[in-house]
């Protein structure tokens, strides 16, 4: 193992990762919807990192943003946004490594925002790094990865990072988390995402 480099065990991982399927459930109702979460991520790369030599931690985490926001029944909640260094090191080789920077955000109404941020950032950070497929049946494999973009499905991750581009303020996260009813932008899919992204162009005029 010791003579593959950082790239390659990252490549390795990456082959040999099959769907991850969503085992968490967000919202209720017409609004709830099934999403990956921190711990189907973990679940599916933790034996992989161990069996290719490779150790992943936050190596740096910034607040890019904060704020108090006040409701319209005046009940308090807290926004924070953080960016996050995720670095992939070679356990076999501590010199060589490589950073992933994402962002998450959190939005609670006592001391759960900086938590739910980081763990957003985390868990992002591991499914890009990995380029992870997400999917419902845990059992299907990369072959029928190309079926599923012909079907039109788009990345979430994408989509988020194009939201993320629209540089949207406390408020307006707030806004848009309130209205979809769940905690933060990473919980929406596909749909809600690209809703957002044409709103913003239609107030610009675009």
């Amino acid at each position: 193992m010791s003579e593959l480099n950082i790239y390659q065990r990252l490549a390795k991982i990456t082959e040999e990762l099959g769907i991850v399927a969503k085992g968490l459930t967000v919202g209720s109702g017409s609004y709830g919807y099934k999403a990956v979460g921190e711990v189907d991520v973990l679940n599916a790369v933790k034996p992989l990192e161990s069996k290719y030599g490779v150790y992943s931690y936050p190596m740096n985490r910034k607040v890019v943003e904060s704020q108090v926001l006040v409701d319209s029944k005046d009940k308090t909640k807290f926004f924070l946004r953080v960016e996050t260094t995720y670095r992939f090191v070679n356990i076999d080789n501590p010199s060589e490594f490589v950073d992933q920077v994402s962002y998450g955000d959190g939005i609670d109404s006592l001391d759960k925002a900086p938590g739910k941020s980081m763990t957003y950032s985390d868990k992002y950070s591991l499914m890009k790094a990995y380029k992870m497929v997400t999917g419902d049946d845990p059992d299907r494999h990369h072959s029928n990865e190309t079926e599923i973009v012909g079907k039109g499905k788009q990345d979430s991750g994408k989509l988020y990072e194009e939201v993320i581009k629209l540089n949207l303020s406390a408020e307006d996260t707030a806004k848009w988390v309130k209205y979809y009813k769940v905690n933060s932008l990473f919980d929406l899919d596909n749909e809600q995402l690209q809703f957002i992204i044409d709103r913003f162009a239609n107030r610009l005029g675009k």
